[in-house]
């Protein structure tokens, strides 16, 4: 299995402030992770943030969007992207699930403040709310057809609904414990 690098997910926001710093670290199966950070320096005369990377990374090109980051050491390079637009308004807590119909018009997510909720990806316009989950809901996922969801809960039940009425179309039982 390859190693993976992951970056603090809200980097974009961390770096564009003066000095402001990311954190990084790389995985590969069987040994140790190496953790590390990204420090913008400052802004280049477009407006381009200057980043450096702690030992062990290594910092590619830079955008205003986005940040190529390498870990020589386990042979692994990613391109970061920033969010296009974020939408603070869907969830009160953090999210635990989020899914993009295969048209990309709708998006459903699901979050620890016991929600799952179906909305408008252009905008995050909230469409519907699919409420039916005794406790906490896991995960959830569009069929390919962008016209259903599939939910997983802690309450060890899989729903399918309709994403076009917010109907619980049928339930699942049977799992031993959440899902």
């Amino acid at each position: 299995m390859a190693a993976t690098l992951r970056i603090q997910s809200d980097w974009s926001r961390a770096l564009s402030r003066d000095e402001g710093e990311a954190w990084l670290s790389c995985r590969s199966p069987g040994k140790p992770t190496l953790y590390g950070s990204v420090t913008r320096r400052g802004l280049s005369s477009d407006g381009v943030p200057d980043i450096v990377a702690s030992e062990g990374f290594v910092v590619g090109e830079v955008t205003k969007k986005s940040i190529h980051i390498s870990c020589p050491h386990e042979n692994v390079s990613t391109k970061f992207l920033a969010p296009y637009t974020s939408f603070s308004r869907i969830h009160q807590k953090s999210i635990t699930c989020l899914d993009i119909s295969s048209g990309g018009g709708l998006g459903v997510s699901t979050s620890t403040d016991g929600t799952m909720k179906i909305w408008q990806a252009a905008n995050g316009e909230i469409r519907r709310l699919l409420e039916g989950h005794v406790y906490d809901v896991n995960c959830c996922r569009f069929f390919p057809s962008g016209l259903v969801v599939l939910s997983g809960g802690m309450d060890a039940q899989l729903k399918i609904w309709s994403a076009e009425d917010a109907s619980c179309v049928v339930t699942f039982k049977g799992h031993k414990a959440g899902i």
